[in-house]
């Protein structure tokens, strides 16, 4: 495998005995043309999966991907393998088969699983090593863990597991106490303080799967020390609710001799807005990158479900491709057709559209920037927020996820370049946090969160530090919520002569999609941007606030899905000015007055560039980018067809550059900038 260049990696069924010639003379010319790296195939997949295969069962898939493996070799094309099951996704009727006394998992309310197994068991956990064995026979050039690696979302299990008798013998043993299992479900989920036995729950869970990485890892480099071992992985919020231990998983898949390997999720198994795409691929995409140890090969899932045009356009399926650079993937996993054994269906014309730009997407990844180069807002999170999180009504395990993207999400939306920062607290910079994630830190972290930074806080971050106690960093005297359509707060109002677009006294939703009102009594006299309004005009409350020029509050939070109601461009505009005026840290990059256009900005020694990713509907005819300390001489863009370097025409200033070029509807444009500019101070 060419390491240089970006990698299409395709998935593929295949399956013994139907048709195996003709799919496989198909499958090369698809890879041929449309410049394919490496395949994936598939084993006991989606609707041909027949429950956990024995070893004489899966015998043929592997003798059929060796003998493909044959095939592709003489293009360049590498294979990998894609076990569809660990613990098996969801029974969907299927059964375990005869001499399979596997334990199977239990949801928190004692209903069991048919198929699905609870990660204890010990006869499992051999079959799994034999398995991945016999997988690695072969010698792939990849062997994937599919994200039923996981202890949620196993239907028909309510949530997932595991709460089964095993596991609460375990549960009962570390709580020095025999526990029922509604019992230790209510404590887990209990309002307040996290009770002690959410830690049991969650350091049990971590250690689980932690060791069952080590095994898969270990059962695969015993037989191809080779081979490197990925995972794949789904919601970020959802894992840190199973006490998910990145580094103990992915260092457990992998050894010495290879990397650990990544494949995140692309938030659109089906065509949506690029819109809709941009906020859960902040949320998700980016959240995962930023959880990651460093080093870690990361390969993006594009995931085409139900597999046609008739799901997602050749477009959109270019514009995942493109959005993963922004995160410095090595490549690109690829789930283009059906998992029957259809095969390659060139008529869709997925090859020619992936070849279109291949050129470009290779120099782009060629630039070997990282996140570590990434300047910009610094979104706070922690990977054990679970552990201290308060929940709210202690009814649902989906309380037990974290709330902090809120500000990548809204950030990237407004094309201003932020970036997660997990490992440490940040100095003199500008930082935004969202959620609990103040509960994480200590009393010493946090005074100095607040006295070297400038902090952006939503009203959930900015409650819990007067939850906690320390509201006054933050001028914050009092605190209660207010709920969401409540009529309490129906919309907010611009004020202190503040002119946005030339509207005065601008005015934006508070009802419906803006989440819950923060009513917040500030200690002293700050900047009051907006007010809340009820719907007879009637104050009830500050809005969007600036307290002694260092905090920044939102006082909404605790949102239901998208909050529509912050997507507006007065907000944009008022946001992008509080930065600008800003002096401490890092410039922030921003583009004016351009919905959806993120910006990603990085600085790699005497490497300057931008990516710009237009997650709009509308092709833009200029572009307006905030830079100060970038210069405006020598600006080069990667041509979308050859990849070579070509001059901009611009406009600029020591602080604006305006590019005349225009970016399209669903496309990313790479900007350098040559070594002698100034950096930015």
């Amino acid at each position: 495998m060419d390491q240089e260049r970006f990698q299409y990696i395709l998935r593929f069924a295949l399956q013994p005995g139907h048709y195996e010639k003709e799919n496989i003379d198909r499958l090369m010319r698809f890879c041929t043309a449309a410049g394919i790296n490496d395949v994936m195939f598939f084993i006991n997949c989606e609707e041909l999966n027949q429950g956990h295969l024995s070893l004489s069962e899966t015998r043929p898939w592997v003798e059929l991907i060796s003998h493909a493996s044959e095939k592709l070799e003489t293009i360049g094309v590498t294979t990998s393998i894609n076990p569809w099951i660990t613990l098996l996704h969801a029974d969907r009727g299927r059964k375990l088969k005869e001499g399979q006394n596997f334990m199977l998992m239990t949801d928190p309310y004692g209903n069991r699983a048919n198929a699905v197994v609870c990660p204890l068991c010990d006869k499992w956990r051999e079959y799994l090593r034999e398995i991945y064995a016999l997988y690695a026979s072969i010698r792939p050039h990849m062997l994937w863990v599919e994200d039923d690696f996981r202890f949620h979302n196993h239907e028909p299990l309510y949530w997932g597991g595991c709460f089964c008798d095993r596991h609460m013998e375990i549960y009962s043993r570390m709580a020095n106490r025999h526990l029922e299992r509604k019992d230790f479900i209510d404590a887990v989920l209990s309002p307040g303080e996290p009770h002690p036995y959410r830690k049991i729950w969650l350091d049990i869970s971590r250690q689980t799967m932690t060791e069952l990485a080590s095994i898969i890892g270990q059962a695969v480099h015993r037989v191809s020390p080779e081979t490197r071992v990925g995972l794949m992985s789904s919601s970020p919020s959802a894992h840190c609710s199973e006490g998910r231990d990145w580094k103990g998983i992915l260092g457990g898949l992998s050894s010495e001799n290879v990397p650990m390997v990544n494949r995140p999720h692309l938030p659109a198994y089906a065509e949506v807005t690029p819109q809709n795409y941009l906020w859960n691929f902040s949320s998700a995409s980016l959240m995962t990158q930023a959880l990651i140890p460093s080093g870690t090969e990361l390969y993006p899932e594009l995931e085409n479900f139900q597999f046609t045009r008739f799901s997602k356009s050749n477009c959109f399926t270019r514009f995942e491709v493109e959005s993963t650079l922004c995160m410095q993937a090595k490549g690109v996993t690829m789930n283009l057709f059906d998992m029957m054994g259809n095969g390659a269906l060139l008529s869709e014309g997925y090859q020619d559209s992936l070849a279109y730009n291949r050129n470009f997407i290779d120099t782009v990844k060629k630039l070997e920037i990282g996140r570590e180069q990434q300047q910009s807002v610094k979104i706070m999170f922690s990977s054990k927020s679970s552990y201290t999180l308060h929940t709210e009504e202690g009814k649902s395990m989906t309380e037990l996820y974290p709330r902090e993207t809120f500000w990548c999400q809204l950030l990237n939306c407004f094309g201003i370049a932020n970036v997660y920062c997990g490992d440490q607290i940040p100095e003199h910079s500008i930082i935004a946090v969202s959620g609990q994630f103040f509960r994480n830190i200590s009393e010493i972290e946090l005074k100095r969160l607040f006295a070297d930074n400038f902090v952006l806080l939503e009203a959930e971050a900015a409650y819990t530090l007067f939850d906690m106690g320390y509201g006054r960093l933050a001028g914050i005297g009092n605190a209660r919520w207010h709920l969401q359509d409540s009529g309490y707060q129906a919309y907010e109002q611009v004020c202190s002569g503040y002119t946005c677009l030339g509207v005065e006294e601008a005015r934006m939703s508070a009802q419906v999609s803006a989440g819950d009102f923060l009513e917040i009594e500030y200690v002293g006299q700050p900047f009051t941007i907006s007010d809340l309004k009820d719907p007879y005009g009637k104050n009830t409350g500050s809005g969007m606030t600036l307290w002694q020029s260092r905090v920044f509050i939102l006082p909404y939070g605790r949102f239901k899905g998208i909050p529509h109601a912050h997507l507006n461009p007065f907000r944009q505009l008022i946001i992008q000015d509080i930065l600008k005026s800003q002096k401490i840290g890092t410039c922030p990059v921003f583009i004016r007055g351009a919905p959806y256009l993120a910006v990603f900005s990085f600085h790699k020694e005497d490497q300057k560039c931008l990516m710009l990713l237009n997650s709009s509907g509308d092709d833009l005819q200029e572009i307006v980018i905030y830079a100060p300390g970038y210069g405006g001489k020598g600006i080069l863009e990667f041509n979308r067809v050859t990849g070579a370097p070509e001059s901009v025409e611009a406009d600029t200033s020591d602080e604006w550059i305006t590019l005349k070029s225009g970016i399209k509807n669903m496309e990313l444009k790479v900007l350098m900038w040559p070594s002698n500019t100034k950096s930015c101070s």
